[in-house]
């Protein structure tokens, strides 16, 4: 077969492709390709700088712009300036004159010159729009979770995603309120209004400062938990963590007891307001030997239940002397705040009384209004600070577990723990303002921020149309 005498080209050659007879006549009498160089194939149209809608980016609009700017004399550009501009960047004249005649009208105006691109937000398909009235008819249970608001709504997962992120609608995180009945809600109400200190009404009404408060509560801290969220590399492993028996994991109950942090008058700390946490354990020798330990080594055992036997126990044998030997007030009239748990022991206990005034001390136990976790500072926040910095410990044992809550009481500091007393105080008001109701978030007022700035009271009040409508419903219905 004969060779063509087509020119070769850098992509095709004739010697490459077989051809038939009757496919290389029909071949011969095309016209001869040209050599035409890869990089000539640019037009100012599709320029590299260029995004895929022709659009210049806004590096370029920048560089156009200071260029024009250079060929400005006396306020006007100078003639085949555009062109210039539009030759040497290789991009269209008309997007140069585009440029120019929004940068000319903002040096009339007296602006800064600013080209970048202004379709953000003003281009592409349309937003769809949210149905407030048929979202608000779609009942709570059916909005758990995206996908089933999304059903619900006839809309994707994706448009409900898009509609959280521009907050058209909000994610609630919703936790389980006590019950409160009506006479709960007086007592509540009645808790409130004893706080208000007497001498600021009705000029100001402040709550009490809690200086000679002691709050007291129970926590359980386990091992381990059932579930938690790690953040690994791509390339690690996924931890691995087993126990026997998931319904089983042992854990400790802890007595918690805390004041209010006193400072002096420079702010300098005078007492951090931490009394202890004592764990319900006792020891008991091991009856057999394992790989650990031999038989008869004393071993920490959880006391199963807690008792009201126990719990005076641990009153008289841990509580009671820890505050004697760490209260820092001359004062020695102390109130003692506990929950209504049934294990709890009553103020008139005689065994307590004897213990409680020895040494010229007048301790006092006194429970919180009933279903009113929201009262005490312990269940209020600082007992998630302390699991919080609990969780960060791998206890193996329950020797660990007992030095890892200890250590993680110990470092939380006292600003904290006088921050959660003025969160009280802050939900104190919203008692007042709700009739002894608990329907109400918990308020923040920024502490930390008033702390940086030096402005962080000492106790916090509430304003006097809400004190004196509360009292009147208090009145009306005691």
């Amino acid at each position: 077969m004969a060779d063509s005498p087509m020119v070769s080209s850098p992509t095709f050659s004739s010697n490459s492709i077989p051809f038939s007879d009757d496919e290389s006549a029909s071949f011969n009498q095309l016209p001869p390709l040209i050599d035409v160089p890869l990089s000539s194939l640019r037009s100012p149209e599709t320029g590299s700088d260029n995004n895929s809608k022709g659009l210049l980016q806004n590096q370029t609009r920048k560089k156009v712009s200071d260029l024009l700017l250079q060929h400005v004399r006396n306020g006007k550009l100078q003639h085949g300036g555009i062109n210039k501009v539009a030759n040497e960047l290789n991009i269209c004249r008309q997007r140069v004159s585009r440029i120019w005649s929004i940068a000319k009208y903002q040096l009339d105006v007296g602006q800064p010159v600013d080209v970048q691109c202004q379709w953000k937000g003003k281009c592409g398909r349309k937003r769809t729009p949210i149905d407030t009235e048929k979202m608000a008819g779609v009942p709570f249970n059916r909005r758990k979770n995206m996908r089933a608001l999304g059903y619900a709504m006839e809309v994707s997962k994706s448009t409900v995603h898009r509609w959280l992120q521009l907050k058209e609608i909000r994610r609630h995180s919703n936790a389980i309120k006590p019950l409160l009945s009506e006479e709960g809600e007086l007592k509540r109400l009645k808790f409130c209004v004893d706080h208000v200190v007497a001498q600021s009404i009705p000029l100001n009404p402040t709550f009490h400062d809690f200086y000679d408060h002691i709050h007291i509560d129970e926590k359980w801290f386990e091992i381990s938990k059932k579930s938690t969220t790690f953040y690994a590399l791509l390339t690690e492993a996924d931890p691995y963590r087993t126990v026997q028996n998931k319904s089983f994991i042992p854990k400790i109950m802890f007595l918690a007891a805390v004041g209010r942090p006193r400072y002096g008058v420079d702010g300098e700390l005078m007492w951090d307001g931490k009394i202890g946490i004592f764990p319900f354990t006792y020891l008991a020798a091991a009856q057999r030997a394992s790989k650990n330990r031999p038989a008869g080594t004393m071993e920490v055992k959880p006391i199963p239940n807690i008792t009201r036997e126990v719990m005076l126990r641990m009153l008289l044998t841990k509580v009671l002397p820890a505050i004697k030997e760490k209260w820092p007030c001359s004062s020695r009239n102390i109130i003692i705040q506990q929950d209504n748990a049934k294990p709890h022991v009553d103020g008139s206990d005689l065994h307590f009384l004897q213990a409680a005034t020895e040494g010229e001390w007048n301790i006092k136990l006194k429970f919180q209004p009933p279903n009113s976790p929201d009262l005490d500072v312990l269940d209020l926040g600082f007992f998630r600070a302390i699991d919080s910095l609990q969780d960060q410990s791998a206890p193996r044992s329950l020797d660990d577990l007992i030095s890892a809550v200890t250590t993680a009481f110990e470092e939380l500091s006292p600003e904290k723990l006088n921050n959660v007393f003025l969160t009280l105080q802050g939900v104190m008001c919203q008692v007042l303002a709700t009739n002894g109701g608990n329907q109400f978030k918990i308020p923040h007022i920024g502490k930390t921020k008033l702390v940086r700035q030096g402005t962080l009271p000492q106790n916090l009040g509430v304003s006097i149309e809400v004190f004196q409508k509360a009292h009147a419903f208090l009145q009306e219905r005691m």
